[in-house]
This record gives C-alpha cells, sequence and structure tokens, in this order.
C-alpha cells in the first residue's frame, strides 16, 4: 500500500515538474519561478475574492466567469497589445453607469492618461502608481535588477496602494474601487497585462495600398488610410472565441485628460 502511495506522489510531481519545463521552453527561468511564487503564495482570507469582477464588456464577462470555472483563478490576464482593451475598460468603468475608481498599477510606464475617453469629472477618479524601480530584486536569491519587481514586492506595493484609496485622503471617496489593474508584472491584479494571459489581443486586419497603386496616390489617400487605422478594431481572443472592440468607449463625453492622479517614479 506506501509503495502504491509512493508511486502515485511521484506521479503527481513528475506531471507538475513537466508542466514546468513546458512552460520554460517559451518564458525564461526567473519568468516561471515569478509563475510559481505568484500561483502559490497564501492569499490573505480579508481580501479573498470568489469571483471574478465585472467588466464593461457582455462578452468579456461571459469568457471570465468560463476562465474561472476552468482553472479557478479569478483576475483577467491580457496578453498581446494589451493596452487598447485596458484604455476601453477604465473608460468604461470610471464612466456612467458604472462610476467607479480604478488603480493603474504601471510596473512599465506604459499607461498613458491622454488616451482615456472619460468625462472630466470622471478621469479624475483613475489613480496611476509608477513604483520606483531603484533596488527591485530580480530573483529570490539574485542580485537587484532594475527591470523587475518579484511578486511579492508586487503585492505588498499594490496592497499599500489599495490601502491608501480605501483609508487616505482624495477626491473619490464617494465611488468604490472598482479593482486594480497591473501592468507589466504579475502577482497581484484584478487585471493583469503582462507576458503571460488568457485572453490575447490584437489588432484587425487593416487592408493596405493596392500594388497598383502610385506613390501620388499613396500620399493622397494616406490621411483617409490613418483614419481607417485610428477606427479599426481590435480582436480579444480566448478558448471560448473572441469578440472585437474600439479603444474608445462609446458616447463618451468630450474628454479632458490632465486630472488623472499619477503617483510614484519611473
Amino acid at each position: 500500500m506506501k509503495k502504491y502511495l509512493d508511486k502515485k506522489k511521484y506521479s503527481r510531481l513528475s506531471m507538475r515538474g513537466r508542466r514546468l519545463l513546458g512552460d520554460a521552453k517559451e518564458t525564461t527561468l526567473e519568468q516561471v519561478l515569478d509563475v510559481f511564487s505568484a500561483e502559490h503564495k497564501p492569499v490573505n482570507p480579508t481580501k479573498r475574492k470568489n469571483r471574478p469582477n465585472f467588466f464593461p464588456i457582455p462578452l468579456l464577462n461571459a469568457f471570465a466567469v468560463k476562465n474561472f470555472r476552468a482553472t479557478q483563478s479569478i483576475p483577467l490576464a491580457v496578453t498581446g497589445r494589451q493596452l487598447p482593451l485596458i484604455y476601453r475598460l477604465v473608460s468604461g468603468l470610471v464612466s456612467a453607469p458604472h462610476c467607479k475608481t480604478v488603480l493603474i498599477f504601471d510596473t512599465e510606464g506604459r499607461f498613458d492618461v491622454t488616451r482615456l475617453c472619460c468625462g472630466v469629472d470622471d478621469i479624475r477618479h483613475v489613480y496611476v502608481q509608477r513604483p520606483a524601480r531603484r533596488g527591485i530584486t530580480g530573483s529570490t536569491n539574485g542580485p537587484a535588477d532594475p527591470k523587475r519587481i518579484s511578486p511579492d514586492q508586487l503585492r505588498d506595493q499594490v496592497a499599500a496602494a489599495e490601502q491608501w484609496i480605501f483609508y487616505g485622503k482624495h477626491n473619490s471617496g464617494a465611488r468604490e474601487l472598482w479593482g486594480t489593474v497591473v501592468i507589466g508584472a504579475i502577482g497581484a491584479g484584478d487585471i493583469v497585462a503582462a507576458w503571460r494571459g488568457w485572453l490575447d489581443v490584437e489588432r484587425a486586419n487593416v487592408p493596405g495600398f493596392s500594388i497598383a497603386c502610385s506613390a501620388e496616390e499613396a500620399i493622397s489617400d494616406r490621411q483617409r488610410r490613418q483614419e481607417a487605422v485610428d477606427a479599426a478594431l481590435w480582436v480579444a481572443s480566448a478558448r471560448w472565441g473572441s469578440f472585437t472592440f474600439t479603444e474608445s468607449f462609446p458616447h463618451a463625453p468630450e474628454s479632458h485628460h490632465s486630472n488623472a492622479m499619477t503617483t510614484g517614479n519611473s
């Protein structure tokens, strides 16, 4: 009986090892270690969520529920061309009828508040935190790496930022915090935009110039084509299907982008 249990335990460990090695084929060892740490870090019971957050795109809500049922993983993990979807979601969440507060934790300095389509009264409730990069540990036993943040460090900094939203002095006291968007790292967040994800975002195809098109025709048609590119749809794909969206939130009022709260150092 003991020999059977030992064999069963060895089989489980072998399967786990094969999965980690399979991930290592496509990623670096440090990234695999980050994933392992993020998946096995104990969660504060007071912060545990038992279902995915809602999104202002109905089909995305359906995908999030299906992913949760299949993997028991709650965050929306986005890969590919992530930012257009994030701009769309944040614009929708802080605008009516939802009127939420959103915390952006940007470890790469890529989030551009001027891309949001929100009214002046709504964009004040978008808080962008950019952590200082000096002294961030590259791995559990390695030297400091200015370009990376470990899952443990990310959890601590996100928790501190959320505590400030809950208890600090700011202009969003009358609004509910929807959640946190993390860009460029894994280990925390309701939306995670990093190198690994179950939802892939790419731009829909835009027809190119005709082969027979002359240089003069191409130049004269440049403005129209640029408008077509700007208005082009984006495609978000998951194992259950795909949907298209535009970066701009539909029917948004005229935007004013200078009032978003940005803190931290990049």
